[in-house]
């Protein structure tokens, strides 16, 4: 701690405190999202870093205005952001009070303090975790396992069975995200293995939850648990819940060649608005490719944009060329995306991308899954995986866990600081 306050004017202290809440709003979408990739992530968590530590270091010169922060903060970057400070507070007090105010947080509160939980390391106040995780409160007792589990200390914890079976959604929602944490069935690591298998029936349950946020997070726990009737449901709900995106989207990486009629039909599928060119391009079939460059040729500019990276995401070729048009309000197509496009777009080139295709599918005659020009039922480096945007590694890894239990599991994408 720093020992004069008054070298420490409150401005500057403003500053890292204004500087931190933008740079976890960031943060809490880079790491699956196409425009970071392991390095420009790696960049952004030194950037936090070195804002936290000067709050630190500012020790009682900094808390107040942080609890301030903290109690003022409408949304959950600024909520994360302060309780991250107050956990990693030196004097071994301070995360402790922080933890048993915690009790009484709710909304905006909860889920930062939460997700500071996942990311700050738990040496000075694990015992106190592991108290919360067997309280009373339900929610609490969630946030704490899933704290527990990411950072690899939770152990054969019944009361996850107890939690996933909870009459509150978001119990039970926080529940199934903490099993996500938890090793492949299996592996016997801390006897998870054993958990997972107790588990496994209540997800088959929650698969069919009629709560969207239950549902999903119980699919995801399957992907990445390797739940064997997971396929099965999702092709069964794709069907039944044709605008689902997360079952399509989960479909899309996890599915196999059998599924390609149902992708065909997605992108014609107008009412899923140009988001269903994403879903293509993580599906990466190469029998999807005549619909993606026709609508190059011919669709307008937001699906022609849509399309093209779409072909970016299969093939790893730019085809944009300096042209941008606006879109107008509200989109050229109906979908609950449309708020999310940007004010204009670049116009692809649809016959170099047609010239560049052409090539690339005589190299690869028998792929059936594409990725970044890589035929995906084939080996492919961890050199080549380095460069990939941080959605592409996200999926890669998804795939890959659930294929054959390999590779980096969901710690490993999210924790934090990740090194470049």
């Amino acid at each position: 701690m720093l020992a004069s306050g008054g070298e420490w004017m409150r401005a500057l202290l403003e500053v890292h405190c204004e500087e931190l809440e933008w740079l976890w709003g960031q943060r809490l979408s880079a790491w699956r999202s196409a425009e970071y990739d392991t390095q420009a992530l790696a960049q952004l968590d030194e950037r936090i870093a070195a804002h936290t530590d000067a709050l630190v270091l500012a020790g009682e010169e900094a808390l107040p205005l942080v609890r301030e922060c903290f109690e003022k903060a409408e949304a959950v970057p600024a909520a994360l952001a302060a309780a991250y400070v107050m956990l990693k507070q030196e004097d071994g007090s301070g995360p402790l009070h922080a933890l048993e105010a915690f009790l009484d947080m709710e909304g905006v509160a909860f889920e930062g303090f939460q997700l500071a939980l996942r990311y700050a390391p738990p040496m000075r106040y694990e015992e106190a975790l592991r108290r919360l995780a067997a309280g009373e409160s339900e929610l609490h007792a969630a946030a704490a396992l899933s704290a527990l589990a990411f950072h690899g200390k939770l152990g054969p914890n019944e009361r996850l069975l107890e939690l996933v079976r909870s009459g509150h959604p978001q119990v039970r929602c926080v529940g199934w995200e903490t099993v996500v944490f938890l090793e492949s069935a299996g592996t016997g690591k801390h006897g998870q293995g054993v958990l997972l298998r107790k588990l496994s029936g209540e997800l088959q349950v929650a698969m069919q939850e009629p709560a969207p946020s239950v549902r999903h997070a119980a699919m995801h726990a399957a992907a990445w648990t390797r739940q064997p009737g997971l396929l099965k449901e999702l092709r069964r709900a794709a069907v039944e819940s044709s605008k689902d995106r997360q079952v399509l989207w989960l479909l899309a990486v996890l599915g196999d060649a059998s599924d390609l009629p149902l992708f065909q039909s997605v992108g014609n599928d107008r009412s899923l608005g140009t988001e269903r060119f994403a879903l293509l391009g993580a599906f990466g079939h190469p029998a999807l490719m005549e619909f993606l460059l026709r609508t190059m040729e011919t669709g307008g500019a937001s699906a022609a944009a849509r399309a093209a990276l779409a072909f970016r995401r299969m093939t790893g070729i730019n085809v944009d060329t300096p042209q941008r048009v606006e879109i107008p309000e509200g989109g050229e197509e109906t979908g609950a995306d449309e708020d999310s496009l940007p004010e204009e777009v670049r116009i692809p080139d649809a016959e170099l991308a047609r010239s560049r295709w052409e090539l690339l599918r005589k190299a690869l005659p028998e792929a059936t899954r594409l990725c970044h020009g890589v035929d995906m039922m084939k080996t492919s480096t961890p050199e080549w995986k380095q460069g990939l945007s941080l959605d592409v590694r996200w999926e890669l890894a998804l795939r890959s866990r659930f294929d054959a239990g390999q590779g980096e599991g969901p710690v490993d994408l999210e924790r934090f600081p990740q090194v470049g």
